[in-house]
């Protein structure tokens, strides 16, 4: 490296530099240090701000005029005076930065940092861009509690030293970027003196923003045009133009005349990205035409299945599987697109575990995979420090198991997290059991004391993590407070359930262990291994004082019977689905210590009693299957004129409205006796109280619907179990979920 640049040149170096990035499809990561010096003269390091570097309003007068500029951390008003000329946007959420770009981003990390931000906006930055993190020095910065925090630790923990930043400064030690501390130049991008002005970054063609971006819309054209029933999936790591070419291509088809397209999506924020780009491609192709492409919720789309020419499905991996089968079974023409991304993307999870049913049930499909960024080129090393830093290189390693050998539970101390050698795997494979991870859980883990890392072991390979949260141990004015509905504290979600929705503020005084994420390799999944660790962890916190253990999780009928068969009782549901699975997330104890084990099965009577009469109100959408392993109805002794009723009515001799009260005591006595689709039918009209219009499709009316229980009446009153196993619903489609 050449002799140190004096404070006068420095600038004139850094825009060199930044053009010579531009030159190779490049971002320009520049990290400016305030030296502890430097901060003498305030009263709190902390009042200082980004604009107080003597480098950055200089370094922002070299942009170009309208340079847009993204700005994270403290109120930047001081800066916009001094540039007016350019468009400042203060990022406050991640929604803000869907389908947007920017020329600068400036991190200030005086005030506190979002790390989770700062992952996620990295992408925004423009080729030729400049990312700049405003900073103290690393040896003040390590030093001071970051109020950024607050949002994941749990009461009464109070900010402190951070173990993330700490690993952070770690990680980008001897990484390629710019490091300037106050006026001097301390670190230069590691490349050779050399004329980079006649590299070209190659260019696609026109609407496309990457050449892999255009090969993606062709292979969405490809399967349009191929044999019906072979979905395409559609990976890509962030930043790749994935939800930008389903826009593309949505517009594309509108214009050939292919009107009925669909896009769904986890949440709306999801789709956001290829309908703005279905717009804009539109307006360019035919400039009057209103777009065709509309969002549809899963729910409501597997509700009324419209007609389709095509179904885009974006973060398929955040839908739960069993919807994304319903919906790859009934649409011929499916794009399923995936983020794969390290444990931000659960993308190669999903397509582990949804792979043998597109083998299985769509032969031929076809997979695409955009590697390209489109707004950089390879090797940006903006991108290096983002991916190295932040853990985002590492994909999950498949492990080798062998049954015969013994396993190991094994608690990874949060002192020893970040330089475990296997960290950055086990944070791939905890990704793998939820439908979304983020840098915040990274930041969490290492952050939170009250998070535990717990993983199984066999031998060498790594076979499952759990996340433990310690939770409850609350003052007993507190648990008054919110019993009370006073007052909220973050971190202890099941004392808190048990408290206010369970009226048991004594219990959230207990020492209580919540099991917040449990992952087994999906290659290794149904052998067992899940409920070892389960074992495993009950016999490790069983030796200390916590007195519960329980999780809360989005409930289907598989996670039930799992958790159900370890010996957790069900406790509370919720009355609305959770955003990430889509599914109402139940509440699930465990008593680990015998003088509590009455009071949680008293809980689960209480709770199954309430959900009950809870059916034909709040909660009238939840699944048959569930209500039936959920729910405990009343029983009522039926007198032997109901009995005679019930008879004529399977003889078809009484009408249905007159024997409905007598039918309702009749399948609360003996629901366990039927089969699952004439089970769905009761529960819906019985005990959720839907019309006959809502139960039948197509063709299935109330009169087939009636006959179904008139033949299942009669086979348990007289006995006669052929008539069940005739299958009475032949024609009768239960399933509206």
């Amino acid at each position: 490296m050449t002799a140190s640049p004096t404070a006068a040149s420095l600038p004139t170096l850094l825009l060199t530099r930044q053009q010579q990035c531009k030159a190779l499809g490049w971002r320009l990561p520049l990290w400016l240090q305030t030296s502890p010096v430097a901060t003498e003269h305030t009263t709190e390091a902390t009042e200082q701000t980004a604009a107080s570097h003597p480098l950055l309003l200089a370094l922002l007068k070299t942009q170009p005029p309208q340079a847009k500029v993204f700005w994270l951390g403290a109120p930047l008003a001081e800066v916009q005076q001094a540039c007016p000329l350019w468009q400042f946007q203060q990022i406050e959420r991640k929604s803000q930065l869907l389908g947007t770009e920017c020329d600068v981003l400036v991190i200030d990390a005086w005030q506190g940092i979002d790390w989770d931000l700062v992952a996620a906006s990295a992408g925004c930055v423009k080729a030729g861009g400049l990312w700049l993190l405003c900073s103290p020095a690393p040896e003040l910065w390590s030093a001071q509690p970051n109020p950024k925090t607050g949002k994941l630790r749990s009461y009464p923990d109070e900010a402190g030293p951070s173990a993330f930043l700490q690993s952070w400064l770690h990680k980008t030690r001897q990484h390629n970027w710019l490091v300037c501390r106050d006026n001097l130049l301390l670190q230069d991008l590691a490349w050779p003196a050399a004329d980079t002005s006649n590299v070209e970054v190659q260019q696609p063609e026109s609407p496309y923003l990457s050449w892999h971006q255009q090969q993606a819309v062709t292979a969405i054209f490809q399967m349009l045009s191929g044999h019906r029933r072979r979905p395409l999936l559609l990976t890509a790591h962030r930043g790749r133009g994935k939800s930008a070419a389903l826009g593309i291509a949505a517009a594309q088809l509108q214009h050939q005349g292919k009107t009925r397209l669909a896009i769904c999506a986890p949440h709306p924020d999801n789709a956001v990205v290829a309908l703005h780009m279905a717009k804009q491609q539109l307006q360019q192709l035919a400039p009057d035409t209103e777009v065709a492409l509309s969002f549809w919720p899963v729910d409501l789309l597997l509700a009324e299945k419209p007609k389709l020419d095509l179904l885009l499905i974006d973060e398929a991996a955040a839908i739960p599987t069993p919807q994304l089968q319903q919906l790859v079974a009934h649409y011929s023409r499916v794009v399923l697109a995936s983020t794969e991304h390290g444990y931000e993307g659960t993308g190669r999870g999903f397509l582990l575990k949804f792979q043998p049913y597109l083998d299985a049930h769509c032969p031929g499909w076809q997979k695409f995979q955009l590697q390209q960024a489109i707004r950089y080129a390879a090797d940006c090393p903006l991108e290096q420090l983002i991916f190295n830093s932040f853990l985002l290189a590492t994909e999950y390693q498949l492990p080798q198991y062998q049954p015969a050998l013994p396993l190991q539970l094994k608690h990874i101390p949060q002192t020893e997290l970040a330089q475990h050698p296997r960290f950055a795997q086990m944070m791939a494979l905890l990704s793998l059991a939820h439908y979304q991870t983020s840098t915040t859980d990274l930041w969490a883990l290492l952050d939170n004391p009250a998070l535990q890392l717990f993983t199984l072991w066999q031998q060498h390979e790594l076979l499952a993590c759990a996340v433990i949260s310690l939770e409850g141990d609350l003052p007993a004015a507190l648990c008054q407070q919110i019993y009370q509905g006073e007052r909220r504290v973050q971190g202890h979600l099941m004392a808190q359930s048990l408290a206010f929705h369970l009226a048991s503020p004594e219990l959230a005084r207990l020492k209580m262990a919540r099991i917040q994420r449990i992952a087994v390799s999906p290659v290794l999944q149904s052998q067992g291994l899940g409920t070892t660790m389960l074992t495993l962890l009950q016999q490790y916190f069983a030796n200390t004082d916590v007195a519960l253990l329980g999780s809360s999780f989005g409930c289907n009928a598989n996670l039930l019977n799992f958790w159900q068969g370890a010996g957790y009782r069900p406790v509370k549901l919720s009355q609305q689905a959770e955003q990430a699975s889509s599914e109402a997330s139940v509440l699930m104890l465990k008593a680990l210590q015998p003088q509590w084990q009455a009071t949680v099965q008293l809980l689960q009577q209480q709770f199954s009693q309430q959900l009950y009469w809870q059916l034909a109100d709040s909660q009238r959408q939840l699944c048959p299957a569930l209500a039936i392993q959920l729910a405990t109805p009343p029983e009522m002794a039926l007198p032997a004129t109901a009995l005679a009723q019930l008879a004529l009515f399977s003889a078809g001799h009484r009408p249905y409205e007159l024997v409905e009260v007598w039918l309702l005591h009749w399948f609360n006595l003996y629901y366990q006796n039927l089969p699952a689709e004439i089970t769905a039918i009761f529960v819906k009209k019985l005990w959720q109280k839907h019309s006959w219009q809502s139960l039948g499709s197509g063709h299935t009316g109330k009169k087939a619907l009636i006959r179904a229980m008139q033949q299942a009446v009669s086979s348990v009153i007289v006995g006669s179990e052929s008539q069940l196993e005739a299958d009475p619903l032949t024609c009768i489609n239960t399933d509206r979920r």
